[in-house]
């Protein structure tokens, strides 16, 4: 199964972190990832046909001098809610149909189900659960499995 990972970073979440069959995603070139794009906009390089996406967008409005946007880069809360939508519907243009997606958020700015509304026309969450929470800022991270839906969402249809 071909796997993309739109948001490889230093791949945490990776037992494998060159998996085979998987192609690595980053808009930023420090993290040496197979492609450097932005995940709203992939290239024809990243090719197409894949069975499972994994993405764990940026969740968090840190301030442009915290920690978080040292590490990951700055992002407004419109620009997080941007990337999830643009880049879902991009993950939706390069799978297969009945692909799904494995998606890492936190919802420390911006509640699950507010985020998955943003993919809804895309990919239909199909189970999950809270892996971890923190009680000092009372936030909660979560993975949840998406398929990809198989009806033509409107953008495609506009295309044609």
């Amino acid at each position: 199964m071909k796997i993309l990972d739109m948001s490889a970073g230093n791949r945490a979440v990776w037992f494998d972190k060159s998996y085979r069959d998987c192609t690595y995603v980053d808009i930023r070139p420090s993290v040496e990832p197979d492609i450097v794009a932005d995940t709203r906009e992939l290239p024809d390089a990243v090719g197409e046909g894949f069975g499972l996406v994994v993405f764990d967008p940026p969740h968090v409005n840190g301030g442009a001098n915290g920690n978080i946007s040292r590490d990951y880069g700055h992002h407004t809360t419109d620009e997080i809610r941007d990337i999830i939508k643009r880049s879902a519907k991009e993950a939706w243009r390069v799978t297969q149909p009945e692909a799904l997606m494995a998606f890492k958020w936190n919802d420390h700015d911006q509640k699950l189900p507010k985020v998955l509304a943003l993919m809804a026309e895309w990919w239909e969450p199909l189970f999950g659960h809270g892996t971890s929470s923190r009680t000092k800022h009372a936030c909660q991270t979560y993975w949840v499995m998406l398929r990809r839906r198989d009806v033509t969402p409107a953008f495609a249809l506009a295309a044609e």
